[in-house]
């Protein structure tokens, strides 16, 4: 530009020509009807750092700037913008440093339009050679000549492209998952052969000279330019794999939620040990299933269950702890806790599962009585619930190789090193359910390298503790927590089911209750007279209670187990199933068992029965029936007076007293029970004759 402002050079970036001379009036009136835009200097312009030339890249850019540092200085403006003046200074650049006129002027050009700096003259490589693009064969074959083949290959033209892309479609993006070697072999066998024969009654393609078909690695190549992972994955796998482990990860789940509440997770896991049982600790009772709720926003863990069963009901159980006063809920275990040490107690606004126990019908209650949002991910996506999956690893983790009965690597592994861990339970599920409370309170307290903090959380110094950004979002972000009566909760989650009303109590489960308007009413009494059924709902970590539906003044009445079935009143619904069970096997077992027994029995009771019949049938005397019937009496008074001197305990004879030496003993013939008989029947039959006389 002049100095009066009235003229300037301008040069055309995006070709090859030298700067022209142009009037600053035509430019201004030019910006103001529109027909010339201002743009960014961004949009054009870049740096490459010396850090990042190589060193071929460097030494070109130190010849390029020996060049520049010599013609394009400001003593030779405006002169070197005159074409006839340009072209002699050009000239003698090139006689003196020994380049071609040709290559000042390109550096020239270079300097000017990419912003008059040294750095704009850096050779940018990687856009040299035409990289992804098809070079023109021009009837000469393209490529490494062959080094050790005679013959010179075929170029891949747009036909065999196509045939590449069926062939990769056709035979290696499936779900057989075939590797590239097979997908070349069975194109060429589809597409290159021109010609069969039979060997054995089978037709067998024959392939093409080799200087008429592609190579392998021909074939190779266009893979390898065409293909992209998320198709690979994607259609030899599954979509999901790909979104799951291959996907990039850009976001942050904190950034779904603005504040505790807003978001809970809910998910569930087998935990790799097993539990004996707390009625006998000789019964394996296999592995538990732990269930946690935890908050997005601030990591806390708001809720758990421990169960045997991966369903709905846990599930429900796991939210309902979510309301729960946890420093009653820890007093049930022996861990005395202080509120703020676990301050959740709330309904929030969104539940996220993961199309298992949330994707079922029973969930209709949690939404429209309790009024909570449910969501669910896609299935096998857990990387959607990232925050909680973590969570259980790190709990299996820090605890696995401090308890009895895990589930080692090792497991089922053949070798003297392989055990069976099972045989190693120790704990139960209460005792379980105590470790795992430590575990979350351990991390409601714990800092997290890995948070997100806010811009505000940073301001007001808080610590990526869990506790204290659920206090901070509770003081700050609040407003999506809720704050249910339990009882509620519970009602509306609470699995029901019907006990049978009979005269020795409520029964449920093989288990009597009683309750204060059954016994008010006399249920029991008239259950004597016809049973009947009623709704209940039950808390399956305490079997020990009821609740009658429909019954009371708030709708609900507990029921409480008799005093004939106390030992379960603490015992959760799994021990209690998992004991009847136990009960109806050995029951089995033994019914099995006891046929014989029953044999045996049946076998010797007609054995004495038929020795009986015999022995009676020859002693017995006929007589008509009257005649059997009398005396009844008497007869029972004999052979009672025969029990008591059989039955007589007789003194050894070292014994007895030298008075009783001379009582001589009654001979064991002295009585004959059958001749007794037959002695009184003659007397008697004698008596009723003179009576008759």
């Amino acid at each position: 530009m002049d100095a009066e402002r009235n003229y300037c050079y301008v040069i055309n970036i995006h070709s090859d020509r030298y700067p022209i001379l142009k009037s600053l009036i035509d430019i201004e009136a030019g910006i103001k009807e529109g027909g010339i835009l201002v743009v960014d200097q961004k949009n054009w312009f870049s740096l490459i750092w010396n850090d990042r030339l190589s060193e071929k890249a460097k030494d070109h850019l130190e010849m390029s700037w020996k060049v520049i540092d010599r013609i394009a200085t400001e003593q030779n403006e405006p002169d070197i913008f005159i074409p006839h003046l340009r072209k002699q200074m050009i000239a003698n650049i090139s006689d003196t440093l020994g380049y071609s006129e040709k290559t000042v002027g390109r550096i020239l050009r270079t300097f000017w339009k990419n912003g008059k700096t040294k750095q704009g003259l850096a050779p940018n490589f990687s856009n040299r050679g035409g990289k992804g693009k098809t070079k023109s064969s021009n009837g000469v074959k393209r490529g490494r000549p062959r080094k050790y083949s005679q013959s010179e290959g075929i170029n891949i033209s747009e036909e065999i492209e196509k045939i590449f892309r069926v062939a990769l479609k056709k035979y290696y993006y499936t779900s057989k998952k075939a590797p590239l070697k097979f997908a070349y072999q069975k194109m060429i066998q589809a597409y290159f052969s021109e010609d069969q024969k039979i060997e054995d009654g089978v037709r067998i393609p024959i392939v093409q000279d080799s200087t008429r078909i592609p190579t392998y690695t021909q074939f190779k190549y266009f893979f390898k330019k065409e293909n992209t992972i998320k198709r690979e994955i994607s259609t030899r796998y599954s979509s999901k794999k790909y979104e799951l482990l291959h996907r990039p990860v850009l976001g942050n789940a904190t950034k779904e939620a603005i504040g505790p509440g807003s978001k809970f997770l809910l998910d569930g896991t087998s935990f790799d040990i097993y539990l004996v049982s707390r009625i006998n600790r000789n019964w394996i009772i296999g592995r538990p299933c732990l269930f946690y709720t935890m908050d997005v926003f601030s990591r806390v863990v708001t809720g758990m269950y421990i169960g045997l069963e991966t369903s709905w009901l846990s599930a429900a159980m796991a939210i309902a702890n979510s309301c729960e006063d946890k420093v009653s809920y820890c007093a049930k275990y022996g861990i005395s806790i202080q509120p703020e040490e676990w301050e959740s107690h709330h309904l929030p606004e969104t539940i996220l599962g993961d199309k298992g126990e949330l994707f079922s019908k029973e969930v209709e209650t949690l939404v429209e009585n309790l009024h909570v949002k449910i969501e669910n991910t896609s299935s096998y996506r857990g990387d959607l619930k990232s925050i909680i999956e973590r969570h259980f690893r790190t709990t299996n983790d820090s605890v696995k190789m401090m308890l009895p009965g895990v589930i080692n690597p090792d497991f089922r592994q053949r070798g003297p090193s392989s055990r069976d861990y099972r045989l190693d339970a120790k704990l139960d599920i209460y005792q379980f359910t105590q470790i795992i409370i430590r575990c979350v309170l351990h991390h409601n307290h714990h800092f997290l390298a890995s948070y997100p903090r806010e811009e505000m959380m940073i301001a007001d110094d808080i610590e990526s503790i869990p506790s204290v950004i659920w206090k901070w979002g509770v003081q700050y972000r609040s407003g999506k927590l809720r704050e249910v009566p339990l009882d509620v909760v519970m009602l509306n989650m609470l699995p029901t089911a019907e006990a049978l009303v009979s005269h020795m109590g409520i029964k449920f489960q093989g288990l009597f209750y009683g309750s204060a308007t059954a016994l008010k009413e006399r249920w029991m009494e008239k259950a004597r007279v016809k049973t009947w059924r009623v709704s209940v709902c039950y808390d399956p970590r305490e079997i020990g209670k009821l609740y009658l539906r429909g019954v009371g003044d708030k709708g609900f009445e507990p029921c409480y187990l008799l005093s004939q079935h106390s030992q379960y009143s603490d015992r959760t619904k799994e021990e209690i199933e998992y004991l009847q069970a136990i009960e109806n096997m050995q029951k089995a077992e033994h019914t099995e068992k006891g046929i014989q027994p029953q044999i045996d029995l049946i076998t010797h009771i007609e054995a004495i029965v038929k020795d009986a019949e015999k022995l009676t049938k020859a002693q017995q005397m006929p007589s008509s029936k009257a005649e059997k019937l009398q005396g009844i009496r008497e007869y029972r008074s004999l052979e009672r007076q025969l029990i008591r001197e059989n039955e007589t305990y007789s003194m050894p004879v070292n014994q007895i007293s030298s008075k009783s030496d001379s009582i001589s003993p009654v001979s064991e013939d002295y009585f004959n029970d059958f001749d007794l008989f037959r002695q009184k029947q003659r007397e008697r039959q004698g008596h009723e004759q003179d009576t008759d006389t």
